[in-house]
Formats: C-alpha cells, sequence, structure tokens
C-alpha cells in the first residue's frame, strides 16, 4: 500500500496526497530499515508520526474562517554534483534516504530532519539527524 503499485491498496491514495509532507513521514517510519520487526497495530505509527509532525511543523487557526492554516514551508532536498550524481543526502538514491528542510517563517525557525542508508556488505548503516535552530534574527 505505501510502497508496491501494485498492492490492492496502493489507490487508495492520491499521488497528491502521497506527496504531502504527513504521508512522507508516516511512510518512512512505517517502512523502517533493516532490523524493522513486524507490528499488528497501525496506532504506534500514526503517533509518532502525529507527534514528530507537530514537533516539525506550525500550524495556526485563521481568525476569520477558523479554518486551519499550515504557516511552515517543506521542502525536499537533494544537492548534486557537476555530474548530476546525487551527494547530499546520500550518494546513492533509496526511497530511505531523504532530506526535508522545514521553514517557519513567523517564528523564523528551521529544522532539517534527513536520513541515509548505506549499504555494508549484507548490512544497512542508517543515519538520522535532526537539526532544529532558532534564530532571532532574518533567516535570509
Amino acid at each position: 500500500m505505501l510502497l508496491l503499485e501494485d498492492s490492492d491498496n496502493y489507490e487508495e491514495y492520491t499521488d497528491d496526497e502521497r506527496n504531502e509532507f504527513l504521508f512522507r513521514l508516516f511512510k518512512h517510519l512505517c517502512l523502517g530499515g533493516p532490523v524493522c520487526q513486524f507490528e499488528d497495530s497501525v496506532k504506534p505509527y500514526l503517533d509518532i508520526t502525529k507527534s514528530l509532525y507537530r514537533d516539525l511543523v506550525n500550524v495556526q487557526k485563521d481568525p476569520s474562517t477558523k479554518k486551519l492554516l499550515i504557516t511552515s514551508l517543506v521542502f525536499s532536498v537533494t544537492a548534486y554534483d557537476k555530474d548530476r550524481f546525487p551527494i547530499y543526502p546520500g550518494d546513492k538514491e533509496h526511497e530511505q534516504t531523504f532530506a526535508y528542510v522545514v521553514i517557519d517563517p513567523l517564528k523564523r525557525h528551521v529544522s532539517v530532519l534527513s536520513h541515509k542508508v548505506a549499504v555494508f556488505g549484507n548490512f544497512l548503516k542508517r543515519h538520522v539527524s535532526v537539526l532544529s535552530h532558532k534564530h532571532g534574527g532574518s533567516i535570509w
């Protein structure tokens, strides 16, 4: 459903929904890594996704419409060298290698969530980093 397009349930979500940051977080957490074990309940994944999303993204209520508005900007970041080979967040493309920069312009807050999967023999090595920076001056 999350990864295999041949799955009977893959089309439960549209491409637009799959590109939303919340869906991407959920997918990264559910797919896990090399020692990920089967879980009968999706609730722990939903709980941690919700908590991580709330830590990274700022939401405010519009006083006139009472609707919730996401004020943060989320960017998926990949850096390439001059020959167009990926160098950040990893030197090989992988579903679980990613970097997101989340900017809250109202609070002048920048967060980076990145993860790199590196293959060494039959083992995968995982690098996870979360950087959060609060700045009193301009972030530009």
